[in-house]
């Protein structure tokens, strides 16, 4: 069991808590007087998009599972306790290999499987427009296909949890309606879709 005192982040109150198991058990007030060098007790944030860190791209051909595990431990020292890592758009292999080695980095290690929110694929199934598209490769956007999809979930054993998007293409609402069918959020993103579009996907 691990005991401190700190001082809550919403009202600077001190208090007494108590971890045990890993999990909080108890905050108590504190007769403690405030006092500056005191640490806040926030609860830990959670990133829905993280491409990488420092030099360290989940979308990168060479990306490994010691390469995943230090991205997810780097976080933990700003407060980042889950996260979504992001694999951006780029050719069919590249993103079999992120998705693979995101897997394995889970399967591999605890700390990294309880770090994990689940993957968010950000493309390849964006606006091809400049100005839309922003910073993705324009020569691997393409159409939403399901059967690439579920080749790439099958690679991430199961673990794309969020999926971002461009409406505009005719094949979208199909496969937004297979995704979240299966338990995946679809959002929508880097897209030149008109209305009418938008609302065919919700």
């Amino acid at each position: 069991m691990l005991e401190f005192v700190a001082r809550r982040y919403d009202t600077g109150a001190v208090v007494r808590a108590t971890v045990a198991d890993g999990r909080w058990q108890c905050f108590e007030p504190s007769r403690e007087q405030q006092h500056a060098s005191l640490p806040w007790l926030a609860p830990g944030w959670v990133d829905l998009q993280v491409n990488g860190w420092s030099g360290i791209e989940f979308t990168d051909r060479e990306l490994t599972v010691e390469n995943v595990a230090c991205v997810l431990t780097a976080m933990d020292c700003h407060g980042v306790v889950r996260t979504c890592p992001t694999v951006t758009t780029q050719s069919h292999e590249v993103l079999r290999h992120a998705m693979a080695t995101l897997a394995r980095a889970c399967e591999e290690d605890s700390q990294v499987a309880d770090r994990f929110a689940g993957i968010h694929l950000e493309g390849p199934f964006l606006s091809p427009e400049d100005g839309p598209r922003g910073a993705h490769p324009l020569e691997h956007v393409r159409p939403p296909d399901w059967d690439e999809f579920q080749r790439l979930q099958e690679a991430a054993d199961g673990r794309i949890r969020l999926v971002t998007l461009s409406p505009e293409y005719e094949e979208a609402p199909t496969f937004i309606s297979k995704a979240v069918s299966t338990g995946v959020l679809v959002a929508i993103g880097h897209t030149a879709a008109d209305s009418r579009a938008i609302q065919a996907a919700v």
